[in-house]
């Protein structure tokens, strides 16, 4: 019989633990990665006033500066 002091089993439960967690963690996130933060040029707009740089992601011909509340054209090219 294999004789196992407490300690050692306490280790070796404590750090399959550990490798399982990761291995779950890093499996689950591959398949999200970066592709959630890829965005379209055209999601993003600057103010025709104030000048700023912000991102719009509803599908409408104008948008509103989060900043100034002004009104802007979508596609007009940011510089």
């Amino acid at each position: 019989m294999i004789k196992l002091d407490i300690s050692v089993a306490l280790f070796f439960y404590l750090f399959f633990t550990v490798i399982c967690v990761l291995v779950l963690w890093i499996w689950t996130e591959k398949d999200s990665g970066l592709a959630a933060f890829k965005m379209k040029k055209e999601s993003v707009c600057q103010c025709s006033v104030c000048k700023y740089v912000y991102v719009d992601v509803k599908n409408q011909d104008f948008s509103r500066c989060p900043r100034c509340k002004s009104i802007n054209e979508k596609g007009v090219r940011v510089s």
